[in-house]
Formats: C-alpha cells, sequence, structure tokens
C-alpha cells in the first residue's frame, strides 16, 4: 500500500514506514496537528496537518482501516480489491 501526502506531492510505501503519529502543534508556529511518518531509512516527513488533534486522530484511524483491508485482500488473493486498496490518500480536511 501506498499513502500520498495531503498536498499530493509525496507518495510513500507503507512497507518502508516505522511509525506514523500525530506532532506536537506546540512545536511548530501555526499551531496545526501534522500527521508525521518515520522511515526506515531515517527519515521524517509531514504528510498532512489538520486543525484539531481529534480530526488527525480520525485521520489515523482511517488509515488503519485502509491498511487492514489491504492486508486482507492481499491474503485472500483478490486482485481487483488489491488494486482499489493500494493507495490511501491524505483528506484535505
Amino acid at each position: 500500500m501506498v499513502i500520498i501526502s495531503q498536498d499530493k506531492t509525496m507518495i510513500l510505501n507503507f512497507e518502508y514506514i516505522e511509525t506514523i503519529e500525530i506532532g506536537n502543534p506546540l512545536e511548530n508556529n501555526d499551531g496545526k496537528f501534522k500527521i508525521l511518518c518515520d522511515t526506515t531509512s531515517d527519515n521524517q516527513y509531514t504528510i498532512a496537518e489538520y486543525k484539531t488533534e481529534e480530526r488527525a486522530k480520525e485521520v489515523l484511524q482511517e488509515i488503519i482501516k485502509a491498511y487492514r483491508e489491504y492486508r486482507t485482500a492481499e491474503c485472500d488473493g483478490y486482485t481487483n480489491v488489491l488494486q482499489e486498496t493500494a493507495v490511501f490518500e491524505m483528506p484535505e480536511e
């Protein structure tokens, strides 16, 4: 599965992501809750920003759901479902 960043400038392969987390809004000037990905190559990327922590948590749950559907389809061998679930696009809002 791949994740496309909110601004559509980055595609991350889920296999190379170690963690996905919500950043502390106090660490940046805009006060937004960033969703950060740490990769196996020791890089960190901001893949989205949301106004509230609640929304950022909802998006993390959407990623989990999409990954579960992808893995289930992969294990069951459903090729057409795999094609549909292989991409997760970060929501704008």
